[in-house]
C-alpha cells in the first residue's frame, strides 16, 4: 500500500509539479482525475444538429414517378402491371401532357 500511494505521489508530482503526501495527494489526484474524465467527457458529446427538411419536394410528382415506374415495367417486360399503373392513371385526371405520355405507353404495350 505504501508503495502505491508513493508511486501515486511521484506520478502526481511529475504531472503536476505539485507535490502531496499521504492521503489529501490521494484525493485531490482523484479529484483532478475526475474532472479530467469529465472534460473529456464533455468534449465528446456533440450536439446533433436539429435540422427540418421538407423532403416533399425531393420526391417529386406522384403522377410522374407512376409513369416513369410503367415506363421500367414496359422495359422489363411487365406490361401487365405497367398497364395496371398507367390505366390507374388515366383514371386521377391527369394533365393533357401526363395524358399523352400514358396514352403512348399504352400503344407501345399494346403494339
Amino acid at each position: 500500500m505504501e508503495n502505491l500511494l508513493l508511486s501515486l505521489e511521484t506520478e502526481f508530482f511529475f504531472l503536476t509539479g505539485v507535490y502531496l503526501e499521504g492521503v489529501s495527494g490521494l484525493i485531490l489526484g482523484v479529484i483532478i482525475f475526475c474532472l479530467i474524465l469529465a472534460l473529456i467527457r464533455y468534449e465528446g458529446k456533440k450536439e446533433v444538429p436539429n435540422i427540418n427538411v421538407d423532403i416533399s419536394n425531393e420526391i417529386g410528382d406522384e403522377r410522374k414517378a407512376k409513369i416513369n415506374l410503367s415506363r421500367s415495367l414496359i422495359e422489363m417486360d411487365q406490361k401487365d402491371e405497367a398497364q395496371k399503373l398507367l390505366n390507374q392513371l388515366l383514371e386521377d385526371n391527369p394533365s393533357q401532357e401526363e395524358k399523352q405520355t400514358v396514352l403512348s405507353l399504352l400503344n407501345k404495350i399494346n403494339i
